[in-house]
């Protein structure tokens, strides 16, 4: 039997490529992930104040869906505007703590207000263009306030 002289030098070829490869998958590993965009300072203007929240813009149906109890980081508030109006349930399925939501029209006027603990879903019965999801305990909204972002 006659033995092909290419084949060590294939074979020993394929393992340079592998590990190549393998030390190109570690790299990309390791990179960092981007940073999440700055926040955001959310002000809620009520009858006793202005209060100024650490908070992030939502904007995706994406953001709509992963709410402020489902995240890892430390924010105050997540405002979530729409380019139309909706009447869309906000649910807290998943969440680790209550919050308190308030449904906006399109100047920031809060039009109702819920508190739901975890696992809740509420359907507001009202059209609003945004809704301001803060954690319970922390600022107290009534039909009326304002709220403004940049």
């Amino acid at each position: 039997m006659e033995r092909n002289p290419l084949f060590p030098l294939a074979a020993f070829l394929l393992l340079v490529l592998l590990s190549v490869f393998s030390l190109l998958g570690y790299l990309l590993a390791f990179r960092r992930l981007p940073p999440p965009p700055p926040t955001t300072p959310i002000r809620v203007e009520t009858p006793e104040g202005t209060k100024v929240l650490k908070g992030r813009l939502a904007r995706t149906p994406e953001a709509w869906a992963r709410g402020l109890g489902l995240r890892q980081e430390p924010l105050e508030a997540l405002l979530y505007l729409f380019p139309e109006a909706t009447d869309a349930p906000f649910t807290t399925q998943g969440y680790r703590f209550r919050v308190v939501v308030a449904f906006l029209d399109g100047e920031g006027r809060v039009l109702r207000v819920a508190h739901l603990r975890p696992g809740e879903t509420y359907a507001p019965g009202t059209a609003y263009r945004g809704a301001l999801e803060v954690r319970e305990g922390l600022l107290t909204f009534a039909p009326g306030d304002r709220v403004r972002w940049p």
